[in-house]
């Protein structure tokens, strides 16, 4: 049988083996719940808060419509077909050692080539995956844009594969321009998506506390007709970093 080549080893704080749980699961759950009951918006200013670079240009869900996806990522890196050492599996048998919550990222070089199709997608939403994403185009869209499961892409080709192949699982990579490592969380929607790294997901949190009042205040405000300057006062406030131990934004009576 296909063994999928593991090679996620050597980076701080990335656990060997994807089976062992993540201390912080449980902030990939809020961030999912952010996502869906206010908006992506939130999550995005937290980014920018605290400087960090994950937005993934061009890539948005097949179908359209408001797909949002949170989870952790697994990464598989693409190459030119050389003609030797080629992938030992088959897509679905590497889709099939992923646990169900992950995403799947590909770092294809914004290829023009497809790389999935409404069958290896439908096999990755029954394998339980919250999304793939990749920065090639797809096929099939009408089929993949009914599944339970969104795919983000860069758009759709009937152009086949024929001149890429899988490289390596679990390695850092670029998708749309921004650096993926494994174990970092991918936010998706149907504005587009963006990965934060593992490490600042504890800050990222501490700040989406804070902005998705200030977001509340806001619109809020705009319909309510306030005044110009306190309109203009808390979309400065979306800027400015909720520093460590300061309680979230109060909204003034």
């Amino acid at each position: 049988p296909c063994r999928v080549p593991m090679t996620c080893t050597g980076w701080p704080g990335l656990p060997s083996r994807f089976e062992t749980a993540c201390a912080s699961v449980s902030i990939v759950a809020v961030l999912g719940i952010v996502l869906k009951l206010t908006s992506p918006g939130p999550i995005f200013y937290s980014q920018m808060r605290l400087g960090l670079h994950g937005w993934m240009d061009g890539l948005h869900p097949v179908g359209g419509g408001a797909r949002f996806a949170v989870g952790r990522a697994r990464t598989l890196l693409f190459g030119p077909k050389r003609g030797a050492g080629a992938w030992p599996c088959s897509m679905y048998a590497t889709i099939a050692v992923l646990s169900p919550g992950e995403i799947l990222v590909f770092g294809a070089g914004g290829t023009k080539e497809n790389l999935i199709g409404d069958n290896m997608a439908g096999f990755a939403a029954k394998r339980g995956l919250a999304a793939l994403v990749t920065d090639s185009t797809v096929r099939d869209s009408a089929g993949i844009g009914v599944l339970p499961m969104p795919v983000y892409a860069a758009g759709t080709a009937v152009r086949l594969p024929l001149h890429i192949e899988p490289v390596a699982l679990d390695v850092p990579l670029t998708c749309g321009g921004a650096q993926v490592r494994p174990g970092d969380v991918v936010v998706a929607g149907e504005d587009g998506t963006l990965v934060l790294p593992s490490a600042h997901l504890d800050d990222v949190l501490h700040q989406v506390e804070d902005l998705v009042l200030v977001e509340a205040a806001l619109q809020q405000a705009i319909a309510a007709d306030a005044p110009l300057a306190t309109i203009e006062g808390l979309v400065r406030r979306k800027k400015i970093s909720r520093g460590a131990g300061e309680a979230p934004f109060t909204a003034p009576t």
